[in-house]
C-alpha cells in the first residue's frame, strides 16, 4: 500500500522525463528523415551524372 502510494507521488516527474525523451527522439527521427531525403538526392544525382558521362 505504501508503494503504491510512494510511485503515485513521483509520476509527475516521470511524465516529464518522458516527454522530454519522446522530444528528443522525434527530433533524431526527423533529422535522420532529412538524412535519408539528401543521401538519396545526392546519389540520384551522381547516378545521373554517370550516366550523362556514359551517354
Amino acid at each position: 500500500m505504501a508503494k503504491k502510494a510512494h510511485t503515485g507521488h513521483h509520476r509527475h516527474q516521470d511524465s516529464e522525463r518522458a516527454q522530454a525523451k519522446n522530444t528528443a527522439a522525434e527530433a533524431r527521427a526527423k533529422a535522420a528523415v532529412r538524412d535519408i531525403h539528401s543521401t538519396a538526392a545526392k546519389t540520384r544525382g551522381m547516378q545521373q551524372k554517370a550516366q550523362a558521362k556514359r551517354g
